[in-house]
């Protein structure tokens, strides 16, 4: 949705034009006859078109695609069409706008014809992909996003799994001796974090490619959703690694180099992520 606001910014000044262009290609006074088949299939992104009288009460149902709803008959629509500014030509084109019918973002255009005001509503993102802004396919975008809603269920398993394999390594290692107790807490945490990781991954495929299908990439979702995983991963190897200290210092000394390597290699890790951060933000795309 964000995207689609952001395309109809940056290019509202080709809307319009390319709006009064359809509209003007209609012969208005043919409107009775039009408004329930041919103007649908002119106009694709068009979802619904009606008429308000001279006295701001709508006069005719509110015709869709599909069907008729007469229940809107008599409303008053003043408050809509009192402090519109019609262009010297009787045209108005709104801005953008969530409708509350769809929650979706629409764009309407309202003529006066005479002494009537004919009013048409258009569907942003149908606009675009009409318009060539952006790129959209019905069948492939169901596909993927049951691809994407498959791989996010499964991984959301996976993390799952995780959480009760640390239950399960603290129910084993309770009835041990402490050094294997600590030995299970550690790998415990271990789990949960790279379990946390892992629902997070799941989580974020499932809200932006799924439930709530986001167009945005101008936020930079990839990168984000990388640098968190790595920074989970990076938790993960840092609790191994104090682990690793632990086992050392309690029976082999000479084998702490291996300690310091791995300590090492997470340092690097860090600062990478820390830079990778850095560029991420004060070299991405301006909003």
């Amino acid at each position: 949705m964000k995207e689609v606001i952001s395309i109809y910014k940056k290019q509202r000044v080709f809307i319009e034009n390319s709006l009064t262009s359809l509209i003007e290609s209609i012969d208005l006074s043919q409107y009775s006859q039009m408004k329930e088949n041919s103007l649908f299939s002119l106009f694709p992104a068009l979802k619904a078109t009606y008429k308000i009288n001279a006295n701001y009460k709508q006069c005719t149902p509110m015709y869709t695609e599909y069907e008729r709803d007469d229940s809107y008959v008599g409303v008053d629509k003043k408050h809509l069409l009192e402090r519109v500014k019609f262009r010297d030509d009787g045209m108005y084109i709104s801005n953008a706008y969530i409708n509350s019918r769809s929650a979706t973002p629409y764009i309407t255009i309202t003529i006066l014809f005479e002494n009537e005001y004919i009013v048409f509503d258009f569907e942003l993102y149908a606009l675009l992909k009409e318009l060539s802004l952006i790129d959209g396919h019905e069948i492939f975008s169901k596909f993927t996003r049951y691809v994407y809603g498959l791989f996010g269920f499964i991984l959301a398993g996976f993390s799952l799994a995780l959480v009760s394999y640390s239950i399960y390594i603290i129910g084993v290692f309770l009835g041990g001796n402490s050094e294997d107790l600590l030995s299970g807490l550690f790998r415990s945490i271990i789990a949960l974090t790279l379990g946390l990781a892992i629902f997070d991954l799941s989580k974020t495929i499932l809200e932006h490619e799924v439930f709530y299908k986001s167009l945005s990439r101008k936020n930079n979702l990839e990168n984000r959703l990388l640098a968190r995983f790595l920074t989970s991963i990076i938790i993960a190897l840092s609790i191994e690694a104090l682990m690793v200290v632990f086992k050392i210092a309690l029976s082999d000394y000479s084998q702490m180099i291996y300690a310091f390597y791995l300590i090492s290699g997470i340092g690097i890790m860090i600062a990478s992520l820390s830079l990778f951060i850095f560029i991420m933000r004060y070299s991405g795309p301006k909003s």
